[in-house]
């Protein structure tokens, strides 16, 4: 079966599958750029979202204007608006047991055969969790965020994390694994920006006022900035 398997995956079928991959996703999403290779199925995206090279997505929704760089593969997840993935990235590639189960193999708790086998019929421990990316989220390099992690909006993840715990709003983790290097902002300006909830509003509210992005202080202080009379948009897959 191995051999069958290599045959079906030579170059030749991997570009036909990319090819006919892209041009359905062309059709389905709005303002999408899928770079060469990669791979987006059974997914909910809005406007201005771009795929880099080489990059494998599924059973995902994402925010507009967020992008993920080459080489990255996403599982199971929701990546809120504006999200900078970089490249190299694992986010949500499946869980085994620590705890209680004698053995961490799957033959043991899951009936998918990923050793070409298993010893139950059905599954017995849950292989996949969501991840839950915020709004305007940056994550670094070569990032790892493990199944059922939550980062909340704002947050920053350094390069070479591993994510194994839920991150706060604003809040910089690094390390292996991740830990709390500083938080971006003050408690009182995390909220008002939680309040405010900018990635929600429309594309003239964001032209009209990106230069009072620069900084924070102007942001808030800046008239223009109003939480009212603004239209707020909903999540619409393309």
């Amino acid at each position: 079966m191995s051999i069958i398997r290599h045959l079906i995956r030579n170059p030749g079928t991997r570009y036909f599958r990319f090819l006919t991959n892209a041009v359905r996703n062309s059709f389905v999403y709005t303002d999408f750029d899928q770079g060469f290779m990669s791979s987006v199925r059974n997914c909910q995206i809005e406007g201005h979202v771009r795929v880099a090279d080489f990059t494998t997505i599924c059973n995902a929704k994402i925010g507009r204007y967020s992008y993920v760089s080459s080489g990255t593969i996403i599982n199971q997840a929701e990546i809120g608006r504006f999200c900078s993935i970089g490249p190299g990235c694992r986010i949500g590639l499946g869980r085994h047991p620590s705890r209680d189960f004698v053995s961490t193999s799957p033959v043991f708790f899951s009936s998918k055969g990923q050793c070409g086998t298993s010893f139950v019929a059905s599954c017995h421990f849950q292989e996949n969790e969501s991840v839950v990316l915020g709004n305007d989220v940056w994550i670094g390099a070569n990032v790892v965020i493990a199944d059922g992690v939550r980062i909340g909006n704002g947050a920053i993840l350094g390069a070479g994390a591993v994510v194994v715990s839920n991150v706060p709003d604003y809040a910089v983790y690094g390390g292996v694994p991740a830990r709390l290097i500083r938080y971006r902002f003050a408690p009182s300006q995390i909220d008002w920006l939680n309040e405010l909830a900018w990635w929600n509003r429309d594309d003239t509210w964001l032209r009209a006022n990106c230069r009072s992005f620069q900084n924070i202080s102007r942001f808030m202080a800046d008239p223009e900035v109003d939480p009212t009379g603004s239209k707020v948009l909903e999540f619409a897959a393309g």
